[in-house]
């Protein structure tokens, strides 16, 4: 620039020189800053000062800083097992990553996430490679949808590329166009798994065939990361679209602690001729480099001393679940009796959307005129096209997104086409959406509804008639319901999906959708429970006697339970009282103790398998509170089989009418 006679071009320069010094400084202080606190790390580990395990950031600080140092404030940041670099280049505190690492209350999540679970701010981090990636763009796309033009930076390891949910990731990201940067820190190595034996073909091409650009750089150069990394967030920004940073770096330290199996003369070398501290080092005078030194060392000094010194461990660890279903009363009318329960949870889901626009729905095939494979979205696509999404069939991958919305603050609402596919999203649920709340020290909410069709009796066969739901009973975080033709079912879904902030596995009966809602009649009085959040009922035959047995069930189940009172009543004179709940998990006892304590007599049906099922932990919760005063106890499930497409050989498989009738005979006679 020319001096216009007044000094401007003179002050311009002198302008543009400070801010360049000043960018110089403070990437060498967020490099230095990461080496001392690693360093401090290993050091003080055999100590026994903090527990579990780390993985360190040695060698890799140019990319932290590199790349974070572009953000602005409303940014988000999804980190994986080795954090602690992202960590402190995005601003995190030491003394609080100290503090949490050695398990204290001050630490970043109260010392209850440890080493690789943090969350500060809009800086995410787990410990579960792979699965981190559908969270991330799915909060890439909340923003989006919110029009914050916030974006998110995601970084995963090559050893991650083996993961199949980050395809389906990319595939997501590309066709949904989710303002996202992949950032992959290419060390060479997984564990101790050199990449060779890990990878087929070019990493690159994996981006570049879901259409997402890709830059990468073999590079320790800490200004060239900031080059590469402030073009591609610029695009992102700016375009509002997927893109992707290979950096391939090099790992000082371990894997973890002491699993280093490289040869030590190689791991010398790379620090002799790629250490990123020294390379940017070089730029700065001595004392410039020297002054920053020993800033950061007293900083690091103080603040693991601070966090040494701090109490040692959080006073509260408890959890409660939210659920709030009796806020829908007013605003949403229960159905009239007759009303299939489909048409039942259809209204649920309109009023979900009519009433709060951050609701979505995702899933396969949901679009009219189809609907969804069972139709309970038929008809709202139709009403709300841009929150009704169609998704690939990648389960795995459309529900971790969900998650990611749902951490920013949107309700999403998924649909699993048949409840067999719940195993594909094992690791989403059990790994990351379940635990948030409680691990990141109930700083975030996860408001997060999966549906899904269970059960048999249609002839699908072994893959598409199960009921898989207890493998998620004992998942702490996570509420499993089951919605029965009792009562308001649209109601209690419409409420999981508006008026809870934790998720819920939402679980429906195939035959129950053509079953019509029951509110009683000339033969059933039916009561509504109060003994949890979500409604539980009790049906008694009029005029009958004390009853001598108790049946607890739920979904599909319960509508055999009542076919066999019946003809117990009227065939045998033997009088039962049916429990129903409609919350599985955490588990909702104090219904069924109540009327077994009063019968003294329990039989617990279920359509899944019998071994360590709902049955057992019901018997087990009813026989600790009422001892010997429980006579007789009994669980009725299906055999331990896959479930035949025959439907002559499903009906032996799974329980019937005929055999809650022995079975109840033999409990009271």
């Amino acid at each position: 620039m020319a001096d216009d006679g007044q000094g401007h071009g003179t002050a311009f320069h002198y302008t543009a020189s400070v801010l360049y010094l000043r960018a110089m400084d403070n990437l060498y202080r967020i490099l230095y800053t990461i080496r001392r606190f690693e360093e401090t790390v290993l050091e003080n580990f055999s100590k026994g000062v903090f527990y579990g395990t780390t993985h360190t950031y040695l060698g890799q600080e140019a990319n932290a800083a590199g790349v974070l140092s572009h953000l602005q404030p409303d940014d988000i940041v999804f980190s994986n097992h080795r954090c602690h670099g992202h960590f402190l280049a995005y601003g995190g505190d030491p003394r609080a990553l100290f503090a949490e690492m050695m398990g204290k209350p001050t630490g970043v999540c109260a010392g209850r996430g440890g080493s690789q679970h943090l969350h500060w701010r809009n800086f995410y981090s787990n410990g579960i490679q792979g699965g981190i990636v559908p969270l991330a763009t799915g909060m890439a796309l909340a923003e989006k949808r919110k029009g914050s033009r916030a974006i998110t930076v995601c970084f995963l390891g090559d050893g991650t590329l083996g993961q199949g949910v980050i395809y389906e990731s990319f595939n997501l990201a590309a066709l949904w166009q989710a303002p996202v940067l992949y950032v992959i820190e290419d060390n060479h190595i997984a564990q101790t798994t050199p990449t060779q034996l890990a990878l087929a073909g070019e990493m690159a091409a994996r981006l570049r065939s879901f259409d997402i650009p890709v830059e990468e750089a073999d590079t320790s150069d800490v200004l060239e990361v900031h080059r590469l990394a402030g073009l591609l967030l610029e695009d992102v920004r700016l375009q509002g679209e997927p893109r992707a940073l290979i950096l391939h770096t090099l790992r000082f330290g371990p894997h973890s602690k002491g699993d280093d199996t490289r040869d030590p003369q190689v791991v010398a070398e790379w620090k002799a001729q790629r250490d990123p501290l020294k390379i940017h080092r070089a730029r700065l005078t001595p004392a410039q480099a020297a002054d920053i030194e020993a800033q950061v060392d007293q900083r690091i000094r103080a603040a693991f001393q601070q966090a040494l010194e701090d109490e040692p461990y959080p006073s509260d660890i408890t959890l409660s679940l939210t659920l709030s279903p009796k806020e829908d009363t007013a605003a949403f009318a229960p159905p009239p009796p007759g009303t299939p329960l489909l048409e039942a949870l259809n209204a649920g889901l309109r009023h979900a959307l009519q009433t709060d626009e951050r609701v979505l729905l995702l899933g396969e095939d949901l679009l009219d005129p189809y609907g969804g494979s069972f139709k309970v979205t038929r008809g709202l696509s139709g009403a709300y096209p841009h929150r009704v999404l169609t998704t690939p069939i990648s389960e795995a991958g459309f529900t971790g997104l969900a998650a990611g919305m749902a951490l920013r603050g949107l309700r999403p609402v998924v649909e699993i086409m048949f409840g067999d596919f719940v195993t594909l999203i094992a690791d989403q649920l059990i790994n990351h959406i379940a635990k948030f709340r409680w691990m990141y020290n109930d700083q975030v909410r996860v408001p997060l509804v999966i549906r899904t069709p269970m059960g048999g009796r249609r002839g699908y066969g072994p893959t598409h008639s199960q009921s898989l739901e207890k493998i998620y009973l004992g998942i702490p975080g996570l509420r499993v319901l089951a919605p029965t033709a009792l009562g308001n079912p649209g109601a209690l879904l419409a409420a999981a999906i508006l008026h809870t902030d934790d998720p819920v596995l939402f679980v429906e009966n195939k035959l129950l959708y053509l079953e019509r809602i029951f509110d009683g009649d000339a033969e059933w009085v039916l009561t509504e429970e109060c003994a949890s959040p979500a409604p539980c009922y009790r049906l008694t035959l009029q005029g009958a006697p004390p009853p001598d047995l108790t049946i607890a069930a739920y979904g599909h189940m319960a509508t055999l339970a009542r076919q066999a009172a019946t003809r117990l009543a009227y065939e045998h004179e033997i009088f039962a009282e049916i429990i129903v709940p409609t919350q599985l998990a955490p588990p909702d006892e104090g219904s069924i103790v109540a009327s077994a304590r009063r019968t003294g007599r329990l039989l617990t049906l279920e359509e899944g398998t019998l071994a360590l099922g709902w049955g057992a932990e019901v018997v087990a919760r009813a026989a600790e509170a009422l001892g010997t005063s429980l006579r007789a106890v009994h669980r009725l499930a299906a055999l331990e089989l896959p479930i035949p497409a025959a439907v002559p050989l499903e009906k032996r498989v799974l329980p019937q009418v005929e055999n809650i009738l022995a079975t109840a005979q033999r409990l009271v006679r």
